[in-house]
């Protein structure tokens, strides 16, 4: 078989995991999961179950909201702190660290790397029930129906979620006590949905490093999805190389980018039984952690604390 391309991010099919299908075509899909995502961590996937209609009008409802005047998105700002991590972020308001920036524990480093500008907005927001990361809404009459809309599509990529995790325990090869185990840390409840737009900016800004788009970084989630439109411009690392390789976009395929909690949990070897992962041969590459404690160390720098005592 051969190896998966090393200039674009390989792409599998899950709707045996979506449909009907019998033990072997899933188990197939699984296999075929872990061989293209395991060597890179990120893999292109479709037949995910999510409706084409529902996507394009994703896209529709993102492109209408980051469209509003700023002072209509700012009636819903993102608060100046990491939690809770819900609402509208402009331009230049979020910084990305990456995971070796945050471990060196630079105040200075993280001041430094701030004047450089990410520029990007976003508008996340997830399960109501939540009452750590609350949601911010905007007003009814500045978006109407975006609230009702956002829920639908947050619950619908839930499920999609759902089938992903079940395809990646498969993968492992995990007896169902291991499995029961993870689903139980993937109830959906701290789960989110964010919008993001990434605005015009000049090739001389970023070539004088003014401004940038988004750092390279690794998500501290189990795993992201992401979806793009025909603009493109999402990539990964090549873990061989080096290089990034393209993700090419389109509105039905999403991107499966695992994050550092699954790394984790799978002892840096995704697609190894973790039963097997911690041995005289694999020992523990890492201590027991809270998601709570590690989102919180990882984005301690993300959002710049007000100097105002009345912000």
């Amino acid at each position: 078989m051969e190896s998966p391309a090393t200039d674009v991010v390989p792409t599998v099919d899950l709707s045996s995991f979506t449909t009907d299908s019998h033990f072997a075509a899933r188990k197939a899909a699984a296999q075929e999961l872990a061989r293209c995502c395991r060597p890179h961590g990120c893999v292109g996937i479709i037949g995910h179950g999510v409706p084409h209609e529902l996507l394009v009008e994703a896209f529709e409802v993102a492109e209408t909201l980051f469209d509003l005047p700023m002072e209509d998105k700012m009636k819903a700002p993102h608060p100046q702190a990491r939690i809770p991590h819900r609402g509208y972020s402009a331009p230049g308001r979020e910084k990305a660290f990456s995971r070796d920036d945050i471990l060196t524990n630079s105040e200075a480093m993280a001041r430094a790397k701030r004047r450089i500008r990410d520029i990007h907005e976003t508008y996340e927001c997830g399960d109501e029930s939540n009452s750590v990361q609350t949601n911010i809404w905007l007003p009814e009459d500045v978006l109407p129906g975006f609230r009702d809309f956002s829920m639908k599509l947050f619950w619908r990529l839930h499920h999609c979620s759902r089938s992903i995790l079940e395809t990646l325990m498969m993968s492992l090869d995990l007896t169902e006590e291991e499995c029961h185990y993870l689903r139980k840390l993937h109830p959906g409840y701290s789960e989110q949905l964010r919008y993001a737009h990434y605005p015009s900016v000049s090739t001389e800004s970023l070539d004088r490093e003014e401004l940038n788009r988004l750092p390279a970084h690794t998500d501290w989630s189990s795993f992201t999805l992401l979806f793009q439109d025909d603009a493109g411009g999402l990539e990964f690392r090549n873990a061989q190389s080096g290089a990034f390789m393209l993700a090419i976009p389109a509105v039905d395929k999403l991107y499966l980018n695992i994050g550092d909690m699954f790394m984790r949990i799978t002892n840096d070897m995704m697609a190894t039984p973790l039963q097997t992962c911690v041995t005289d041969d694999h020992p523990a590459k890492f201590k027991p952690i809270k998601i709570s404690d590690y989102s919180a160390e990882m984005s301690k720098w993300q959002y710049e604390k007000s100097e105002s005592k009345n912000e």
